[in-house]
C-alpha cells in the first residue's frame, strides 16, 4: 500500500520539502552557524507566537527542540542570534596546541561570548557609581607587558584593591557560573581564584589587540569578564569590546579577520575565553569630565590548580 495514497497536492509539496529542511538544520548545526529569530521560526516551523516570545527574550535563553537545543548567543541591533546543537552534545573544540601537532593554518574557530543584562540589582550599581566617583584620586595609569614594550598599548586608570565591591561581584560571578559555562559549552572547571580591578577609560583610551592568558603568570585564566557601568545618560561613545575569531598560526592562537563587537551596555555582564584575541576600541568623551567615563569591573576566572602531591618512595 502506497503510504501517501489519499493526500492533497499541497500535503505531498509539505512532505517533500521535509528533507531539505532537515539538511538545512544539519548544515547550520555542523557549521555553528548563527540563525536570527525570523530564520529559527522558518527552520523549526515555529508559531507567530513562538517567534513574538523568543524575539522578547533580552539575555541568555535556550530551548529544546526535538533532539535539538537552540541558544540565544547574542543580540546585535536589537536581532537575537541563535546557535543550534544536538542535545548533549559538545562544540568541536580547537585542537590542543603541542608541539608538532599540525593546524590547518586556514581554518578559523568562532569565539563566543555570554551576556548578561541587569546584572546588578539599581541599589548595588547607584552605590557602585557613588564608590567609584569618590575614588577618582586613587586610580593610576595602567599598565602592561605589550608586544615590543609599546608605552601606547593601553590607556586607561585602574583600580586593584576595592573589596567593598570585588566580593559582590565575585558572589554574583559564581551564581551564574555554571549558567556561563552552559552558555560558551565550556567544561565546568574548578575555580581558584576571581582576580578584579576597577577601569575608568576616558576620551581618547583604548587597549589594543591582545589575549589574557598568554604569558606564564597568566596561564591558568580560563575566563574574561567585563562588567559595565556608565552615568546616565551616557556621556561617552565607543569603547565597544571587540573579540576575535582564532587561528591557529605556527602552534599559537592568532586573531582572524572576523570577529564580535559588543556595546559597552550600562550593568551588563560579558564572560568570553580568556585565551581569546581582543581589543578595546577607542572612546570618545568630549566633556573629558571623569565621571562621564566608561567604566568598567573587568577580571579573570583562574582554574585551580591541580594540588595532588607525587608520592615517591
Amino acid at each position: 500500500m502506497n503510504l501517501l495514497e489519499g493526500l492533497t497536492e499541497e500535503e505531498l509539496k509539505r512532505i517533500e520539502a521535509i528533507p531539505r529542511r532537515l539538511d538545512a538544520i544539519r548544515l547550520v548545526t555542523e557549521i555553528n552557524y548563527w540563525v536570527s529569530t525570523e530564520e529559527l521560526g522558518v527552520l523549526l516551523q515555529l508559531s507567530p507566537e513562538a517567534i513574538a516570545f523568543l524575539k522578547s527574550q533580552k539575555e541568555l535563553y535556550e530551548f529544546q527542540w526535538r533532539n535539538l537545543t537552540c541558544i540565544l548567543s547574542e543580540i546585535q541591533n536589537g536581532v537575537g542570534y541563535w546557535t543550534i546543537r544536538l542535545r548533549n552534545s559538545r562544540r568541536a573544540a580547537p585542537p590542543k596546541l603541542e608541539d608538532g601537532v599540525a593546524a590547518d593554518p586556514d581554518r578559523v574557530y568562532p569565539s563566543v561570548y555570554a551576556q548578561i543584562k541587569d546584572f546588578l540589582t539599581w541599589t548595588e550599581l547607584r552605590d557602585l557609581f557613588r564608590y567609584v566617583i569618590a575614588q577618582e584620586g586613587r586610580f593610576k595609569p595602567t599598565t602592561t607587558t605589550a608586544p615590543g614594550d609599546d608605552p601606547g598599548y593601553r590607556q586607561s586608570q585602574f583600580i586593584s584593591h576595592f573589596p567593598e565591591f570585588s566580593e559582590l561581584m565575585v558572589q554574583k560571578i559564581m551564581a551564574v557560573f555554571p549558567r556561563i559555562c552552559q552558555s560558551l559549552d565550556l567544561e565546568p572547571f574548578e575555580v581558584g581564584t576571581i582576580e578584579s580591578q576597577l577601569t575608568a577609560h576616558n576620551d581618547q583610551n583604548y587597549y589594543k589587540v591582545h589575549n589574557d592568558n598568554g604569558s606564564a603568570d597568566t596561564a591558568s585564566r580560563e575566563l574574561t569578564y567585563v562588567y559595565y557601568f556608565h552615568r546616565e545618560p551616557k556621556a561617552f561613545t565607543g569603547g565597544e569590546l571587540v573579540i576575535y575569531d582564532s587561528k591557529i598560526k605556527n602552534n599559537y592562537y592568532v586573531a582572524a579577520e572576523s570577529y564580535k563587537k559588543v556595546t559597552p551596555l550600562n550593568n551588563s555582564i560579558v564572560f568570553f575565553l580568556s585565551r581569546y584575541m581582543h581589543e578595546v576600541l577607542p572612546v570618545s568623551c568630549p566633556s573629558q569630565s571623569f565621571a562621564d567615563g566608561r567604566f568598567t569591573i573587568n577580571g579573570w576566572l583562574r582554574k585551580k590548580p591541580n594540588t595532588l602531591a607525587t608520592v615517591t618512595g
